[in-house]
């Protein structure tokens, strides 16, 4: 069964998606509050007027107490409807219900008020409605529909000293309070939604304004390339940025020196095969062309020992290569002296052959460290003095251990080493006697890169008691 590709979820923005999640949940959230705010209004509103309905009841009915007779009560509803009528014309000439009069406001044209005898209606505030209540039962608040009309009612009763009950009922349409509700709501839902549209163009701002380092941080992304791995640096930095910019900035610098040793080895591969390589097509050609046997012989040995300094050649490449590649190092405790003993051991036939003397002293001695490259690097300097200190010459390495510090000295007693010499001794490719061996320049230069990789030191003393001497220290915690 064939595994199905993974899918990639198509890529989103955080802007857009937190703008919009933003705006919804304003908006949400100002809908409820318009929602409860509209009930509070609606509950506020209906308690001020079921009081002023009680208060109005109150009144009327102590103001008309003091009245003997019925016809008392109709001569108040005959000057009550006089102020009306005065303030209904007053109305229709301001051309306003919303502007008071000198007889008060066109609202109270909503109000009405009815006096009772028992069943009997006395005098109604309203012409042509119909009685709002008939049974002296009906007291305290309730709503009625009249006229198609919701009516709020309110009826008090007093009785009077002949044992009769007179009782009022104040009344208002339900449409009035409705209104009132409705203008505070829509006072608020306007000042909201005019709110909103603020608030989102700030909110806006604000998530543009703190986003602004992420766009800063993709830019400056977006202009490096292999050639431009420099860091990376984000104007208006956060504390949330500053270890992805951290961590990237760690990443371009391992990029940098990858990309950095990549280079020294393909102008090194290239510079350093393109001779030995010339030479031997040479040499080649030549013995291909000659007739003489000896010529042919010596165009053969030519061959050999340009093969042979190719394979060094390509040796060193390789170990340059692996000493730049900081990734695949081991740490672990080395004793130094037996792998100093195991390179004298592997370096002693070229000694030999060359009838030289080589001797080691010191004390076991352990460190932390790659015991490869370590290998590479005493086989280098011992290598260097067995090539470079001629026939019959002796060679002493010599191990030290004292004060936290294991020092090393390789010292021969062949020819000095010229001044010129000593000052590019670890530079790559330099060869100062090319005459006596057969490397590319790279074994100082790799010595001196393993020594800074274990953060030793490594350093070719003055000549002294006619002797050359490598001197490397290592600190050991």
């Amino acid at each position: 069964m064939k595994n199905k590709p993974m899918r990639t979820k198509a890529p989103y923005s955080i802007k857009r998606q937190l703008t919009l999640s933003v705006t919804i949940l304003v908006s949400v959230l100002l809908g409820v509050s318009l929602y409860f705010s509209f009930l509070s209004a609606q509950h506020e509103v209906e308690e001020v007027y079921d009081a002023r309905l009680g208060q109005s009841a109150k009144l009327l009915l102590l103001a008309t107490s003091l009245s003997k007779s019925q016809d008392d009560i109709i001569h108040y509803g005959d000057q009550f409807d006089a102020w009306m009528d005065n303030l209904r014309k007053l109305t229709l000439k301001n051309n306003s219900d919303d502007e008071a009069t000198l007889y008060g406001h066109p609202y109270e044209q909503h109000l009405v008020f009815q006096f009772f005898s028992r069943d009997k209606l006395l005098w109604s505030s309203m012409k042509g409605l119909p009685a709002l209540s008939n049974s002296e039962l009906d007291k305290g608040f309730r709503d009625l529909e009249i006229g198609g009309g919701r009516w709020r009612t309110f009826q008090l009763s007093l009785p009077n000293g002949q044992g009769l009950e007179r009782y009022v009922v104040v009344a208002e349409k339900y449409s009035v309070r409705q209104e009132l509700i409705n203008e505070i709501a829509l006072s608020t839902v306007t000042e909201q939604m005019l709110l909103l549209p603020a608030l989102l163009i700030v909110l806006l701002w604000l998530i543009a304004k703190y986003l602004r380092p992420i766009d800063q941080l993709r830019t400056a992304i977006a202009q490096r390339n292999a050639h431009h791995l420099d860091k990376i640096h984000v104007k208006d930095n956060t504390i949330e940025l500053a270890p992805l910019v951290n961590s990237l900035n760690a990443l371009l610098e391992e990029l940098d020196l990858a990309w950095q040793r990549e280079k020294r080895f393909t102008r090194a591969a290239a510079h350093e095969l393109k001779t030995p390589l010339t030479i031997l097509r040479l040499n080649v050609e030549n013995a291909l062309a000659t007739k003489i046997a000896e010529q042919k012989q010596q165009d053969l040995h030519n061959i050999l020992l340009g093969i042979e300094r190719t394979d060094r050649l390509i040796h060193q490449l390789l170990m340059l290569a692996k000493v730049d590649s900081t990734s695949e190092h081991s740490i672990e405790s080395v004793e130094l002296k037996q792998l100093l003993k195991n390179v004298i051991a592997d370096l002693a036939p070229l000694a030999l052959k060359q009838q030289q003397d080589i001797a080691l002293e010191g004390d076991e001695s352990r460190l932390l460290g790659d015991s490869v490259l370590l290998e590479v690097l005493f086989r280098n300097l011992i290598d260097n003095a067995i090539r470079y200190s001629g026939q019959g010459s002796e060679i002493f390495v010599t191990l030290k251990a004292q004060n936290n510090k294991i020092e090393v000295l390789i010292s021969d007693n062949g020819e000095a080493i010229p001044a010129k010499t000593r000052e590019h001794l670890f530079e790559a490719f330099y060869r100062g006697q090319s005459d006596r061996g057969d490397g590319a320049g790279l074994g100082m230069a790799i010595c001196k890169d393993i020594v800074a990789l274990h953060q030793a030191e490594l350093e070719l003393l003055p000549r002294s008691a006619d002797r050359n001497t490598f001197f490397v220290r290592f600190q050991v915690d």
